[in-house]
């Protein structure tokens, strides 16, 4: 169904662009291989490969018509800590592939572009998994829209996309269990209640931005909301007098809204440039630890704030040299904090992220570059119990290998 989907609206936007004998193709390219190594808490994993591809041959079909396809793809043999269903995930290796088609009308200083893409990410826990099995594996289905108006005194944007995420590995496979429940009243309620596949979601986002340009400077300011509904998972709340599961009929919703602001300016060789983010996600989700009777609203709720600055040197010939700096800070609205052996406090969960990474390529032939990346990462939260996620970290990676242009 869903590459129908992408297949009609292919050609619906094919067939609303005006055809021309004599096109314009520019291909653009790049791919890096890296190799190295994972640091966490000092513990080293063996050394692995990282590689990244990038293709997209725009195409120019007459003055004021564009279309242009990407696929981009990438894979991680390090193994990180992803944010994954709500927490810190482990994962040892991770790949991901994505296609997109965007075609891009352009009247006069106002720019029009529909899109499409399709993405596949893959995601191993463990060694001995096999690629299409992992638990987050997902697939990513999204349609947009952006209009661009350029003005005298900076661009105004606007966009509007949906999208359809399904987990095809993350069930809760309950048609297979009803022999470990004694009570059938408690099978009937969780196989009707917790659906077949909680993880999958449809998501529909707006976003807003302005960009000026004051002296050699470049300014951006932006909004965007997203709203998102999973269909097959049910509101978990407070157990009830009767101790049967925490289940409501409601179904969960997020909302996610996000303020940002960034500026950049050239002061040759160098280029500096800052970001600044708030971000507040509201979900209706609760959860319920049954081994300690505990209920929590509001579980997956959290105010968060990030500043990332970076500073680049550019050589004339082809040689870079960057530093970044990440800091985020997320304050849980439902989440409580516990101990290590698990007992509940009474103060909600705080954490802390640094990333420092820095990065340098120096041209070897052409466009073929030597290329080497260290990244720093520390965790730090009030959180101590991390049988399900992990909150207290320090993580570390080093990448050294080639990168290639086109």
């Amino acid at each position: 169904m869903r590459n129908t989907t992408i297949l009609a609206a292919f050609l619906l936007v094919c067939a609303a662009v005006p055809s021309r004998a004599e096109m314009k193709i520019t291909p653009v390219a790049s791919f890096n291989l890296l190799g190295g190594k994972y640091f966490l808490d000092s513990e080293a994993a063996s050394f692995e490969g990282r590689m990244d591809a990038y293709f997209s041959p725009a195409i120019n079909l007459r003055e004021g018509h564009d279309l242009v396809p990407v696929y981009s793809g990438n894979y991680s043999g390090t193994q990180d800590v992803q944010e994954l269903a709500g927490g810190g995930v482990l994962t040892r290796q991770r790949q991901s592939h994505s296609v997109s088609l965007k075609y891009i009308y352009t009247r006069d200083f106002d720019k029009y572009k529909p899109r499409i893409s399709y993405s596949k990410a893959l995601v191993r826990e463990t060694k001995d998994e096999s690629w299409g099995d992992g638990l987050f594996d997902y697939d990513t289905v999204s349609l947009g829209f952006e209009a661009e108006q350029e003005r005298p005194h900076g661009t105004f944007t606007e966009s509007y996309d949906f999208f359809s995420v399904s987990y095809p590995n993350y069930a809760t496979l309950l048609s297979d269990s009803q022999s470990v429940f004694t009570d059938t009243d408690t099978f009937n309620q969780l196989s009707t209640n917790a659906g077949e596949n909680p993880m999958d979601n449809v998501s529909h986002r707006l976003a807003f931005s302005y960009s000026w340009f004051p002296e050699r400077a470049a300014m951006r300011a932006g909004y965007d909301i997203t709203y998102r509904h999973y269909d097959e998972q049910a509101i978990i709340n407070n157990q009830d007098s009767t101790g049967l599961p925490p289940f409501s009929g409601d179904k969960r919703s997020d909302i996610a809204q996000n303020f940002t602001l960034s500026a950049s300016r050239a002061l040759k060789p160098v280029f500096v440039s800052a970001g600044a983010r708030v971000g507040w996600l509201s979900s209706n989700q609760g959860s319920y630890d049954n081994t300690r009777q505990k209920y929590m609203d509001d579980y997956y709720s959290y105010i968060d704030i990030s500043l990332t600055p970076a500073m680049t040197l550019a050589l004339k010939n082809g040689s870079q040299f960057r530093f970044g700096l990440e800091w985020r800070k997320v304050f849980y609205l439902g989440r409580l904090k516990q101990a290590a052996d698990g007992t509940y406090g009474n103060e909600e969960i705080d954490q802390t992220y640094w990333l420092t990474s820095i990065s340098a390529r120096y041209p070897v032939f052409g466009r073929l570059y030597a290329r080497g990346a260290f990244n720093y990462q520390l965790s730090d939260s009030n959180m101590r119990y991390e049988d399900n996620y992990r909150y207290n970290y320090k993580a570390s990676t080093y990448l050294v290998g080639v990168e290639w242009e086109f």
